[in-house]
């Protein structure tokens, strides 16, 4: 594939006035190329996406651990509250809300009015 795409560049720069005589090549490399890429896809789909079916109860939880979505408290809470729910969800292995309720920072109905991850998206 790489040895592909060198040669056609190095064909494409000896075209002088529009007159290539490395067109044969160019052509045959560029669909080499792709004859390569569809190979590799349709294998890849057969061993890897055939059959493949989401995990929802560890996505769900990956999820609720993610220190990402304090990002949305800190419009309410301001920044600092927010860093420092994450900070104490990290430290101790915690939800943000587990976090937050903890610290008592924020309460779980105002947590989850405004930490949406759907909505985050």
């Amino acid at each position: 594939m790489i040895g592909n795409n060198q040669t056609t560049t190095i064909g494409e720069m000896q075209g002088q006035f529009e007159l290539n005589n490395f067109m044969p090549l160019i052509g045959a490399n560029v669909l080499n190329s792709i004859e390569l890429l569809s190979v590799g896809m349709d294998s890849f789909a057969r061993r890897c996406v055939v059959g493949i079916e989401a995990n929802e109860d560890r996505i769900a939880e990956l999820v609720d651990r993610s220190l990402m979505l304090v990002t949305a408290l800190a419009p309410e809470i301001g920044y600092d509250n927010a860093a420092k729910i994450a900070t104490h969800a990290l430290d101790q292995g915690q939800t943000l809300k587990e976090a937050a309720a903890e610290l008592g920072l924020v309460d779980g109905k105002t947590f989850d009015r405004l930490v949406r991850p759907q909505d985050m998206v």
